[in-house]
């Protein structure tokens, strides 16, 4: 068969290939590029731009007939591959996650050819982000998930950077102290932010959650988020049900009525909702301001929600439900040994917890589930 390559046209300025007889735009010649010469019979075919090559490696890939040759893919088009699939197959804040590294990635690596990849370049890539701290597993997971689906759906084998080693998990042991919430609270100058860090508080729910939520998935007679898809979904087969404190209940009616389309939470010039780099700056502004806070980010607030049920007795099954996990193991290998300062099941009526009554009235309410 007659290979297919791309082709210009420059009474349009634009990129074609023909595929089964079908001519198929791939996009116009971007802007200073310089345009491409005229060829001559003989001469080998044009090599397009790379974001016209990536379209045509994107189309041809979307027929496994037609999957581009290992030898002349690149990075960026291995990238581009997997995002479509993730895309397709991963919750919008995975895939966003994903999209995030992958980008910075290509911007130094796109151009290089898959097959010449090789560790290095990845130890380079994390160099050149001394900041990373936190994130820097993170990166290493993106970029790795790509070249083992790469290998796992034949499209680049064997995976080039298999031999790149992740750091191992982080445990996060920072719990906030009631003092430490009044500051937050007053550092920070726009109710909107501030009514979604308290609703992170009240309720142990992810940030990602928290940005998601729209009037949508907010049953307000029985004082509920309820989310069906969510980032475990597929291995529970139920839906994500968030448990509203009566002070988070009126904070949400009041925020249904007045955004009853799109994102609850918002910021206070946004007609979206928080975007999840906004959130991390912000909570970076907030360490900024309080230098003993270092080591405080978003889930910050849902490992104290988690810490502090479990010091106010409730059941590591309890928890585990309002968290929104599969099962009790997440809890107990991470959470419960941060509560070992008071032996789990046990009250203090010294110094109660401002999350104490909400926390009991989430196990009243599980509790009264189950027999039902």
């Amino acid at each position: 068969m007659r290979p297919h390559h791309p082709w210009y046209r420059s009474a349009t300025n634009s990129w074609y290939v023909e595929i089964a007889g079908q001519q198929e735009l791939l996009g116009r010649h971007p802007e200073n590029t310089p345009l491409p010469r005229k060829r001559k019979r003989g001469d080998p075919p044009l090599r397009p731009p790379q974001e016209i090559e990536t379209a045509y490696h994107r189309l041809m890939a979307a027929d496994p007939a037609n999957l581009p040759k290992a030898s002349h893919l690149r990075v960026a088009v291995v990238c581009d591959l997997f995002l479509d699939f993730s895309e397709k197959h991963h919750i919008p804040d995975t895939f966003h996650g994903y999209q995030d590294f992958l980008q910075d990635f290509c911007e130094k690596y796109g151009t290089l050819l898959a097959r010449d990849l090789k560790p290095l370049h990845v130890s380079r890539w994390l160099d050149a982000h001394p900041g990373w701290n936190g994130s820097r597993r993170n990166a290493i997971v993106a970029v790795k998930r790509v070249f083992n689906w790469a290998d796992a759906e034949g499209v680049l084998q064997p995976n080039p950077i298999k031999a790149v080693k992740k750091p191992p998990q982080r445990h996060r042991d920072r719990v906030l102290t009631p003092e430490e919430r009044k500051e937050i609270h007053a550092s920070i100058k726009d109710q909107s932010f501030r009514d979604f860090v308290f609703a992170m508080e009240e309720t142990g729910a992810r940030p990602g959650e928290v940005r998601n939520v729209t009037a949508a998935h907010v049953n307000l007679d029985l004082g509920l988020w309820i989310f069906k898809d969510h980032k475990t979904a597929k291995r529970t087969g139920k839906p994500r049900i968030i448990y509203l404190t009566p002070a988070l209940l009126e904070l949400t009616r009041r925020l249904v009525e007045k955004y009853p389309e799109g994102p609850l939470f918002r910021g206070p010039r946004s007609k979206q909702g928080f975007s999840r780099n906004g959130v991390r700056c912000r909570f970076r502004i907030l360490r900024e301001k309080l230098p003993h806070l270092a080591g405080v980010i978003s889930y910050t607030m849902r490992h104290s929600f988690a810490t502090q049920a479990l010091v106010n007795g409730v059941g590591i099954a309890h928890v585990a439900e309002l968290l929104g996990h599969v099962d009790t193991s997440m809890v107990s290998q991470h959470y419960a040994h941060l509560a070992g300062l008071r032996r789990v099941g046990q009250t203090s009526q010294e110094n109660p917890s401002p999350l104490q009554l909400p926390v009991r009235l989430y196990a009243l309410i599980l509790q009264e589930r189950a027999q039902t």
